[in-house]
């Protein structure tokens, strides 16, 4: 199979794929959960087991120092409760009016973020991406130095940065459907997650491009850009999709086997292993033989 002869389906594909994950961001927006928007949450359960969550619901709504609707989830083990942030003299409050109003309980976890440095989680999460961002692309930009000039060794970074958006944000945009559909919440392990992707996704990017370095200086007279670009795919394709394969079998085995509290980190990391690995091959490479046959065109 020519991947860069086909290299406008892969296009198209992606395209297609970035329209959907860009509509739902824009329709089903993030999910955020307490890392970013503060709040008090605890998992508890009661020693009489007929406490249901609509008393739950209805105890909290008449607690006067709410000024938002606490959310009540029943799961398999009692309660999750989550509510507004609030000091922790209310919180320990509130816990005690419950204790009294409904019974005694057992409480099993809990985490308290205060508004303000959910906030400030939030602000240091775009830094870090941004951040990565220009880094990784001034990185391929000094790399690919001795490219030359004809090529622009900025193309190099250009693309890399291209694939790299590309697979965000077909991760963000998976993440808001499961966050409007099945209440997902994005927290700082998703951050990790998208960052892991990152460092994967250029990481195999490198490796193609570098290749594509060799084979310039070697090309022979008869070679268009075109066919070293090919070459090079294919002289890297077993080994990036090898690289992959034994990376994805024990992310599948923990995302099967795992705690439940670490799924969707290892989901993200799933696909974004995946997509990183296809912008790689069918996206970043091909991209540099069209940007060369419009630069080529303009001049």
């Amino acid at each position: 199979m020519n991947i860069t002869a086909q290299r406008q389906s892969w296009f198209g594909l992606s395209l297609g794929v970035l329209l959907v994950s860009v509509l739902s961001i824009i329709f089903f927006r993030f999910n955020l959960g307490l890392d970013f928007l503060g709040g008090a949450r605890w998992a508890l359960s009661f020693d009489e087991a007929t406490v249901t969550a609509e008393q739950m619901t209805d105890f909290f709504a008449t607690q006067g120092n709410l000024t938002k609707e606490a959310q009540v989830q029943a799961t398999s083990e009692g309660f999750l409760v989550t509510v507004e942030s609030l000091p922790d003299a209310e919180i320990t409050t509130l816990k005690e009016n419950l204790r009294t109003s409904l019974g005694e309980y057992t409480e099993s976890a809990y985490q308290n973020v205060d508004a303000a440095i959910g906030q400030r989680f939030q602000y240091k999460s775009l830094t870090a991406i941004a951040m990565a961002l220009v880094v990784i692309v001034a990185f391929v930009a000094w790399a690919f130095r001795s490219i030359p000039e004809s090529i622009n060794p900025l193309r190099f970074g250009g693309v890399a940065i291209i694939a790299l958006a590309h697979d965000v944000l077909i991760i963000m945009g998976v993440f808001a459907i499961l966050g409007y559909f099945f209440d997902v919440e994005l927290g700082l392990t998703f951050i990790t997650a998208l960052l892991a992707t990152l460092g994967f996704s250029v990481n195999d990017t490198i490796v193609i491009l570098d290749r594509v370095r060799e084979n310039i200086h070697t090309q022979k007279a008869s070679e268009t850009f075109e066919d070293t670009i090919e070459k090079s795919v294919q002289q890297t394709l077993r080994r990036s999709i090898n690289t992959s394969i034994s990376t994805l079998l024990p992310l599948f085995a923990l995302l099967i086997f795992g705690a439940p509290s670490i799924f969707y980190f290892v989901l993200a990391l799933i696909i974004g292993i995946a997509v990183g690995t296809y912008s790689s091959i069918f996206l970043a490479a091909p991209l540099l033989v069209s940007w060369k046959d419009w630069a080529d065109a303009r001049a």
